[in-house]
């Protein structure tokens, strides 16, 4: 018999992040900039990169918006903003973006 008390309770696991306002906000000026031609496509990838380091601490995450950027751009760019990034064990990671 296994006398182990944290048998059945497997190590917890975030299944999404939820991008905050405020992150989605900073987004949008440096796509703004970047439209503008004010910034080049590296200066821009570097802030949001920058950005989104402040914003997601999970890695797996992380990577995945930093790796996913022309993605999550478009979305930003769209005037999207509610916008998370998924993860389940099936699919993996994705952006799941609602139109409000």
């Amino acid at each position: 018999m296994i006398n182990t008390p944290d048998w059945n309770q497997p190590e917890e696991r975030a299944y999404f992040h939820q991008i905050s306002p405020d992150c989605i906000s900073k987004l949008a000026e440096v796509v703004t900039t970047l439209r503008n031609g004010k910034v080049d496509v590296e200066t821009a990838f570097r802030a949001y990169e920058q950005i989104l380091r402040y914003e997601i601490d999970d890695p797996a995450f992380l990577s995945f918006a930093i790796g996913n950027i022309n993605e999550l751009s478009s979305y930003i760019a769209k005037g999207k903003t509610n916008i998370r990034v998924q993860r389940n064990d099936v699919d993996g990671l994705w952006f799941d973006v609602d139109d409000v």
